[in-house]
């Protein structure tokens, strides 16, 4: 039965408090994200009840509402019909406080706002790197089979285009930052920038030392690089907003400017941004380990329990180390595989929904959510439209995600460059694309067995 947009449209805003309790509304791919002024005024079991909603999430600073197929037209209801400011739909997360009132900032508060506040830098380029992953991807292609393209002009202009953003990634994270914390944008890019300096570039392997105040230069290469452009982006942010603040109004435009940048620059030159580097280092070198010691396992159990941190709003959290990992080791064996594999297997599952239903209604849904999942890469109208609300296919998901990442990893998967997590994204892994490919098979053949075997409780065709 179609959803009347207006009638959910309407009772959405009114559950979550009156367009009075929206600071801000935007939206993904399936989800409308909600700033509330007060989350205690939203009527969580009330908005899961209305015909259209997939569930409620609360994480990452938002009050998300899953709408799946209703989002479009439901966003495009709010904008024209209601006085609340709306963002860009890139931007999934965001910064502003989000605390049930009377609730204690304990560790999990600053790790929710560290979470909160690297997803939302993360986001608004992220996109741009997978294009020019999967452009990469297609242009390795061409120079296999085609070698002769390869040296011409275009083949080249072309490669140029794919690694302009993996170089320039700094100055990414830096806007993205930057934008998160309010402060201007332009500061934080100048300095990322400052980082990727052909002259500071060519300085690097070199043997003239460096140094500024007298204090070391450290000599690596930032390009392709995450966590120095962020902690760049927080210092000039905190320099900026006491510049000016400090500085009288008539001697402000001038002497804050660059009273910013000339405190700023020390700072991350000496301790900031060689501090990135090494910490970037680390986390890879733990990951690794972690891969080492469970040989591949690992994949598995992250695939596995993926699911519940798509549930939380984590999963772009993981964008960061992924990033670092496909800069410092040149591969991903990790965390892309894991997330490709879930969706498969949410897909798997849905299509084990699909073949046992008698409803009609739902053996749609099924299929389309399943299509959702494993060609979009999109999986929370699988997680809470079929899956979870099913309870018993979720189970199979997690079977499937296991035994399928568990396959990736003992057959050596590797994503080379960043892509979409969904089945179109097979050629990312390069020489191990056979790997990926029988993991994808593992991983759908037994989320579709396991739903079958287990079964559910099936939908009476009036309840839907």
């Amino acid at each position: 039965m179609a959803v009347q947009v207006e009638k959910l449209t309407r009772a959405i805003m009114e559950k979550v408090g009156g367009e009075e309790n929206v600071s801000i509304v935007t939206h993904c791919v399936t989800r409308l994200r909600f700033i509330l002024k007060n989350v205690e005024l939203a009527d969580t079991e009330g908005i899961k009840a209305l015909d259209g909603v997939l569930g409620v999430v609360i994480g990452s600073g938002q009050y998300q509402v899953i709408l799946g197929a209703n989002l479009f037209p439901v966003f495009e209801k709010i904008t024209k019909e209601y006085q609340v400011e709306t963002e860009d739909a890139v931007d999934e997360t965001h910064t502003e406080d989000f605390q049930l009132a009377g609730s204690r900032k304990g560790v999990g508060f600053y790790v929710g706002k560290v979470t909160q506040f690297l997803s939302a830098s993360l986001t608004p380029f992220i996109t741009v790197l997978y294009g020019a992953g999967m452009l990469k991807v297609m242009l390795s292609l061409v120079s296999y089979f085609f070698p002769d393209a390869a040296a011409g002009n275009t083949y080249m202009m072309f490669n140029f285009l794919g690694n302009t953003p993996f170089y320039f990634m700094p100055v990414l994270i830096a806007y993205g930052a930057a934008r998160t914390l309010k402060s201007n944008p332009a500061f934080a890019i100048a300095m990322a920038c400052m980082l990727l300096n052909p002259d500071f570039v060519a300085l690097v392997g070199g043997e003239q030392a460096m140094s500024i105040f007298g204090l070391p230069v450290t000599l690596v290469k930032y390009s392709n690089t995450l966590l120095p452009a962020i902690f760049s982006a927080i210092l000039l942010a905190y320099l900026e907003k006491f510049f000016y603040k400090v500085i009288p109004a008539v001697l402000r435009s001038v002497f804050a400017p660059l009273c910013t940048l000339a405190a700023a620059l020390p700072i991350v030159m000496v301790v900031l941004a060689p501090l990135g580097t090494i910490v970037g280092n680390y986390v890879v070198k733990l990951f690794v380990s972690v891969y080492g010691v469970t040989g591949g396992i690992a994949v598995g159990l992250l695939a596995a329990v993926w699911p519940f941190i798509v549930m939380g709003g984590m999963n772009m959290l993981f964008v960061a180390p992924m990033t670092e990992l496909l800069s410092n080791v040149g591969y991903d064996n990790f965390f892309r595989p894991s997330w490709i594999l879930h969706n498969i297997a949410e897909g798997g599952a849905c299509i084990g929904v699909a073949l046992r239903t008698k409803n009609k209604q739902l053996k749609s849904d099924a299929v389309a959510a399943a299509i959702g999942a494993i060609v979009s890469g999109v999986s929370e109208p699988a997680i809470y439209g079929i899956n979870l609300r099913l309870k018993k296919p979720l189970y199979a998901v997690v079977i499937g995600g296991l035994a399928g990442g568990c396959t990736a990893g003992i057959l050596g998967a590797k994503a080379y460059t960043l892509g979409y997590s969904s089945i179109l994204a097979v050629p990312i892994f390069m020489d191990t694309m056979l790997a990926i490919v029988v993991a994808i098979a593992v991983t759908f053949v037994v989320s579709v067995a396991s739903t079958l075997v287990m079964g559910f409780e099936d939908v009476p065709e009036s309840k839907l």
